[in-house]
């Protein structure tokens, strides 16, 4: 998801050099940043779905083990980097290979980013839509998501630092009017009949886990991107339940409780909703625009690390990017978001399974038995396509284990091990060893 926009440039200070000791951090900051990045639009849209095909009670029990599920793969990940000191792309050196690596971390950025542009561009401009009707002016959907999109393509390519300074604005209301609409929904509707609107699960519990592993896929995989300043293994480990678990649950549950209390499902309905439809259009308009900005910077700094661009023409790379998201969002692939979740969920996760297998097993968790490897490690990229194959043909409905975002990884990782050890010493799990100082100083 945009689930790590509002963090999105803070990790850009230090780029993909390795922390050293006296660059550490609390691991209360690194938290913070995970509660900030969980309080979201597109947590509030998953509620928004939930409402209208699981009970409460499912919806608090899919969300607890989803994020459990994703905050167990992070802490393993996240102490990858807290242990090297290293970024998510960096961490994956040895799994993939520093070309591998640098073109698969790249690759899924793109397309998660892109797809959440498209999503965000779309609410964004049934926000401002809104907010027009009540005005009364009327308002061409597809105008309003080529307009919010340039604005926000714009943003990201001139005006991040600026926007860093409105997101400060915007999470603060979005909380508040997040709070103001639980309370307005119980009060209005009461918590009797909205605990009782939907009395049976339409979705099966193993798909609503998918989903949340798959609303937070991208930003789950990027969790060493912020461990690496963490001092210790159990800072990773506080900094990463107590960042992650408690925040998106609530978040979750409120854009349930909201969603069932107003009778609408689609956030920009459902903020309209709370009777304060100028107020709330407003910040639903900052919200988006905030994150958003970073989902067009994200993908438009993954086509160019994919493609070997030059910096210099990032921002016509952003603005090309953007536009394929505009369309994305006039197509409607709003409308089908839990598709998109579910897809984002199946292709992304294996990847943590692969860099886990690798230095868990192979590495056996010692930082010393662990190096980037040179050009590919085919056995990572296959490994990926197995696990991730295996998950989006399980989501397609081909066949059912369990939970096809949890299968996946658990067949990367396994896959991974084996392919390995058969392997090692091969020329198809890379071409040579690298120091860390090598492979920093070529990455840059």
């Amino acid at each position: 998801m945009s689930e790590a926009n509002s963090a999105a440039h803070a990790k850009q200070d230090k780029g993909i050099s390795q922390i050293v000791e006296s660059e550490k951090r609390s691991w209360g900051s690194v938290a913070f940043i995970w509660i900030g990045t969980m309080i979201c639009i597109p947590m509030l849209m998953v509620g928004g779905i939930f409402a209208g095909a699981l009970t409460i009670n499912s919806i608090f029990w899919a969300t607890v083990i989803g994020f459990a599920v994703c905050c167990l793969l992070m802490i393993l990940d996240g102490i990858i980097g807290s242990d090297l000191g290293l970024n998510a792309t960096m961490t994956s050196t040895k799994a993939f290979g520093m070309t591998g690596a640098n073109f698969s971390m790249a690759l899924v950025i793109f397309i998660a980013e892109t797809g959440w542009f498209a999503v965000q561009t779309a609410t964004c401009a049934m926000a401002f839509n809104t907010l027009m009707e009540v005005m009364g002016v009327s308002f061409p959907f597809w105008l309003a998501c080529v307009i919010w999109g340039a604005v926000m393509c714009v943003t990201a390519v001139y005006g991040v630092r600026w926007m860093s300074v409105l997101n400060y604005i915007a999470v603060p209301l979005l909380l508040i009017l997040c709070i103001y609409g639980a309370v307005h929904s119980i009060g209005t509707t009461g918590w009797s009949q909205i605990s009782s609107t939907i009395t049976t699960n339409a979705m099966a519990m193993p798909a609503a886990i998918s989903t949340v592993i798959g609303l937070f896929a991208l930003g789950a995989t990027c969790n060493a991107d912020y461990t690496r300043f963490c001092r210790s293994r159990s800072d990773v480990i506080k900094a990463t339940i107590l960042g992650v678990l408690p925040a998106a649950t609530i978040m979750i549950l409120v854009g349930a409780i909201m969603a069932l209390g107003t009778g609408n499902y689609d956030v920009s309905s459902m903020f309209a909703g709370l009777g304060l439809p100028v107020l709330a259009m407003v910040v639903l308009v900052l919200a988006t625009w905030t994150t958003n900005t970073g989902n067009a910077y994200m993908s438009g700094l993954a086509v160019c690390k994919m493609f070997s661009i030059k910096d210099k023409n990032r921002p016509v790379v952003t603005i090309i990017v953007g536009a394929i998201g505009i369309v994305f969002a006039i197509m409607g692939l709003a409308d089908v978001l839990n598709t998109y979740i579910s897809i984002i969920g199946a292709v992304v996760p294996p990847i943590m399974g692969i860099i886990i297998a690798d230095y868990w097993v192979i590495c056996k968790g010692k930082k010393e038995n662990w190096a980037p490897q040179k050009g590919v490690n085919w056995v990572g990229i296959i490994c990926w396509i197995l696990g991730g194959g295996f998950a989006l043909l399980e989501t397609l409905g081909v066949f059912s284990v369990f939970s096809p975002a949890l299968d996946g990884v658990i067949i990367a990782f396994a896959a991974y091990i084996i392919l390995f050890k058969l392997l090692a010493g091969t020329r198809m799990v890379g071409q040579g060893e690298m120091t860390i100082e090598e492979a920093t100083a070529k990455a840059r």
